[in-house]
């Protein structure tokens, strides 16, 4: 009843054809008629690929679709699937998923989709499945800590006296994760998971997806990096080094040079350095984003562009032409300070200092490397090429936060985790191809130049 219930270009029938080409020797080798393994590998994956191109992300929801959704039981063969069979083949599958992920991108490539010289990267944050009582910051328990060190236990009654080596116990604990995981915050309930400020939602647990996409047309993901990381500083690399590993697996040559453009969330040292190390092999394009810390403007004041930086001596000089003197290395932030001379009778100052003594701050490794990605992004081509970044990656995030509704995931378990996001990637690609695949055919009925007729016999 369902085959006649379900058009012929339905949805449904289009992610089946698609799932028919996947390569799933692996999985299916696992598979049997009876127990628990007895639903086929490719009906459950066609299942979920459709539920969540439909916007259905919980096993309960689904399973509960199961029963009424034509399309769903279509794909299914017939069958009602139980929740803990849905979950079980999804947690048991983040491979899978990312396996499949890698076989859209050689498709991709072998119909010429791929854009190696387009690629976007940016990052988007998912709320994680915790709360907010597992939630532990470093600063808070550090500080914490403190007043506890400083509380007399002899003045306590019973039951405080109970509770103050718990209290410090706790806080402890919490440091010693944070820096063990080199975060400023832990969720002990999610170790994937940390606090992070969502926009106009206040702060909450949560993961940090980046992905690189390609192309301005397609905008197919080629690669994915899910972090717990507050901020996107330091990430480039990584996330570049996975997407060299897919698109080499999908038939793209090393040799070949990536071009990948990036927002002033990546202008850190670290990302600055990899762009510099690696230019013969990925051309890197970031925009500078605003100076903070000791390295900021102020306000009303000449900006840093007025001292002269001399590399070769690692001096600078003042506005006023005169040599500062230092350096002085501060341990704290690993930069050198330099102190103005003669500030006091200088007729500058009121420019340049309120200070009996104007400072200033250089990472002489940090202003190399801004110099050099300054001067790339001068040059003709680059704000052209960068203009297309938003058109290339963000869309992948409207994919999956609007039209799927992906914004928060259901599981706190770290290979559920890594299914999930793999798993709506994964529809996203699929759902480009189909994209593609339907506008292609629209090209060759209404654009495409008919054949000439065949002439008659005379």
């Amino acid at each position: 009843m369902s085959e006649r219930l379900v058009p012929r270009e339905h949805l449904a029938r289009r992610v089946q054809r698609v799932v028919e080409r996947f390569e799933l020797t692996a999985v299916e080798a696992r598979f049997s008629a009876l127990g628990q393994n007895g639903f086929a590998p490719r009906q459950l994956l066609g299942v979920w690929l459709y539920a969540s191109l439909v916007g259905l992300h919980q096993g309960t929801r689904l399973a509960r679709a199961l029963q009424t959704d034509c399309a769903l039981r279509w794909l299914s063969g017939g069958h009602c699937i139980s929740v803990a069979v849905l979950n079980r083949f999804r947690a048991q599958n983040g491979a899978l998923f990312l396996t499949a992920l890698e076989q859209t991108v050689r498709w991709a490539v072998e119909e010429g989709l791929v854009r190696t010289q387009q690629l976007g990267i940016d990052s988007v944050r998912l709320r994680a499945h915790a709360s907010r009582s597992q939630v532990r910051v470093r600063s808070q328990s550090e500080r914490r800590l403190k007043q506890l060190s400083a509380v007399d236990v002899e003045s306590l009654c019973a039951s405080q006296r109970e509770q103050h080596p718990r209290q410090v116990r706790k806080h402890e604990e919490a440091v010693r994760l944070c820096e063990q995981r080199a975060q400023a915050s832990v969720v002990l309930s999610n170790p994937r998971a940390a606090l992070m400020q969502f926009p106009g939602n206040g702060v909450h647990p949560g993961h940090r997806l980046t992905v690189v996409a390609s192309g301005v047309t397609q905008r197919l993901v080629v690669g994915v990096l899910l972090t717990a990381s507050g901020n996107d500083k330091g990430h480039l690399e990584e996330a570049l080094q996975q997407t060299r590993r897919v698109l080499h697996a999908a038939g793209v040559p090393l040799p070949v040079r990536l071009q990948v453009a990036g927002d002033s969330g990546y202008w850190s040292e670290e990302d600055l350095r990899f762009a510099a190390l690696h230019h013969a092999s990925v051309d890197v394009l970031l925009n500078p984003g605003p100076a903070t810390g000791p390295l900021a403007n102020k306000p009303g004041m000449f900006p840093r562009e007025a001292f002269e930086l001399q590399h070769a001596r690692r001096a600078v000089v003042c506005p006023a032409g005169r040599p500062l003197r230092g350096p002085v290395r501060n341990r704290f932030d690993g930069c050198d300070v330099y102190f103005g001379v003669g500030c006091r009778t200088c007729h500058l100052r009121p420019r340049c200092t309120r200070a009996k003594c104007r400072t200033f701050t250089v990472r002489w490794e940090y202003e190399s490397l801004l110099d050099a990605m300054q001067a790339r992004m001068k040059q003709p081509d680059a704000k052209a090429r960068y203009q297309q970044r938003m058109a290339t990656v963000e869309p992948v995030f409207a994919s999956l936060q609007q039209d799927m509704g992906f914004r928060r995931l259901s599981s706190r378990h770290s290979p559920t985790i890594d299914a999930e996001v793999f798993l709506k990637l994964l529809a996203h690609n699929v759902s480009r191809l189909l994209t593609r695949s339907r506008l292609f055919c629209v090209f060759v009925l209404f654009v495409a130049p008919a054949s000439p007729p065949a002439s008659q016999p005379g």
